[in-house]
């Protein structure tokens, strides 16, 4: 169990490490617009901070894989525990930017995540895992043996990861279903306090009364009028 663990926190870090780095890549402009618009860093250091923090994740991320792949424990504790503080470095400073009432996107992918609670809870969370590996890795544990075990290691990771990555952005998202337009209508100008006006009728007001049509009847020779039945 423990050795399980521990591979599902350390691949959740590695594929998010991963996932950070390319995100950047592919999107160099996101991370430094976002520093900006959060206005804390120096606008000299905004591209060296936004470079800083791309490198540091895409070095973190090859020193796990290599430590994995060489089964160098000592390696992949210390990477694991450099990976943690990073991920501390990352939440204290949402944190501190929300609670200066900074805004903007938080930069960390490709799509526009608002920085809010969810990006520091989930920079915490990434910290934790990452700090629970690197002891895990520390200790006698040894990785899964056999393909059920890393089978059921990988997709506990992958769906972990995944859930982790997207919950910033799917709290962003506006409730669906929401309740029906309601028809705007005109006030009454007589109404009071909210309840319609009904016009007042009087008791003794005509009523209508039935109308019959008088049709001049045509007239033939000799002064006469034509019959009608």
């Amino acid at each position: 169990m423990t050795s399980l663990l521990g591979t599902v926190t350390t691949a959740v870090v590695l594929l998010v490490l991963l996932a950070g780095c390319a995100a950047h890549l592919s999107r160099p402009a996101a991370l430094p617009d976002a520093l900006h618009a959060h206005g804390l860093v120096p606008e000299r250091a905004v591209r060296l901070a936004a470079v800083a923090a791309t490198l540091a994740e895409g070095v973190l991320g090859t020193a796990l894989v290599a430590s994995l792949l060489l089964r160098q424990r000592t390696a992949l504790t210390a990477a694991l525990a450099a990976t943690a503080l990073l991920f501390v470095c990352y939440a204290l400073y949402t944190r501190h930017a929300l609670a200066t009432g900074r805004g903007g996107p938080c930069g960390c992918s490709r799509t526009e995540v608002p920085l809010s609670g969810w990006v520091v809870g989930r920079a915490w969370v990434f910290a934790a895992l990452a700090l629970g590996g690197a002891v895990l890795a520390a200790g006698p544990g040894n990785p899964p043996e056999g393909a059920a075990e890393t089978a059921v290691a990988a997709l506990v990771a992958v769906t972990l990861a995944v859930l982790l990555w997207v919950l910033p952005a799917a709290m962003a998202q506006p409730a669906a279903g929401s309740a029906p337009a309601r028809r705007s209508v005109a006030p009454d100008p007589h109404a009071r306090n909210g309840v319609p006006h009904t016009p007042h009728v009087p008791h003794n007001a005509p009523h209508a009364r039935n109308v019959t049509t008088v049709t001049a009847m045509p007239t033939v020779r000799g002064g006469h009028r034509a019959w009608t039945s």
